[in-house]
């Protein structure tokens, strides 16, 4: 489950489109941020993150990595040119992974108060 994380994180600085999605199990539902319409199957996830990365992300790691039982949670910080200047948000997300060890859910918890410029 770290390295799935990891790998996520390095596929997002990357734009690494086909990565990204190749963590993820064909049924998957990403729900990001938690509260929002849920992408459901390969095809949703992969226009969702095509439009992500389309957006020049940076992405780091803020604490390590928690896993227990089939999932992982993690801060980190993502940050994107917007209008000029740098905007940052902060979620937590949270992986539930397959028996084959991909991602079959997705939950990322961030709200306006996790969003900064900067």
């Amino acid at each position: 489950m770290h390295a799935v994380v990891h790998s996520y994180v390095r596929a997002l600085n990357a734009a690494d489109l086909d990565a990204i999605v190749a963590l993820f199990a064909d049924d998957a539902v990403v729900e990001d941020p938690v509260g929002s319409p849920p992408k459901k199957g390969l095809a949703e996830i992969r226009a969702f993150y095509a439009a992500s990365v389309a957006m020049q992300l940076e992405v780091e790691l803020e604490g390590p990595v928690r896993a227990v039982a089939d999932e992982a949670a993690f801060a980190f910080r993502v940050s994107f040119p917007m209008n000029g200047q740098r905007m940052a948000v902060r979620p937590i997300d949270v992986f539930r992974f397959n028996a084959d060890g991909r991602v079959v859910q997705m939950r990322a918890f961030f709200g306006a108060d996790n969003v900064s410029t900067g």
